[in-house]
């Protein structure tokens, strides 16, 4: 059964013993899982948007670069095992990898998304 996206975050949060997201909150809920802080973020679209923190990037910019490219022969080996997508913060400090979970996901593929993003940030923090 699909559902909305608050819902399904709501539900989710519920299901693990969480307090749902606040009105305020405007549909965002942030949780530890295995070490790893998660995002979870409603778009316009009803998507919702799973993030986590990989790492900090380094300041020099030759290491950076290393750092990146190393980021990028990953994601290219992992596009065909997994959604999740690197992304680099708009100060250009950490990286951090995204999905985007649909609006009319199951609460089990929202739990299943939830996983996998905490075993590939797991994945990059050991390999970066």
């Amino acid at each position: 059964m699909s559902a909305t996206t608050q819902s399904l975050i709501g539900r989710w949060a519920a299901d693990n013993g969480l307090p749902p997201p606040s009105p305020t909150s405007a549909g965002q809920l942030s949780v530890t899982i295995d070490r790893v802080r998660v995002h979870l973020v409603t778009l316009r679209a009803g998507e919702v948007l799973v993030e986590a923190r990989v790492r900090d990037l380094p300041a020099a910019l030759a290491e950076r670069s290393q750092m990146l490219q190393k980021a990028l022969e990953l994601s290219t080996a992992r596009m065909s095992e997994s959604a999740a997508s690197p992304v680099v913060d708009a100060g250009a400090s950490y990286l951090k990898l995204q999905v985007r979970i649909s609006a009319q996901s199951t609460s089990d593929e929202f739990d299943k998304a939830l996983s996998m993003i905490v075993n590939e940030v797991e994945l990059w923090r050991g390999f970066l």
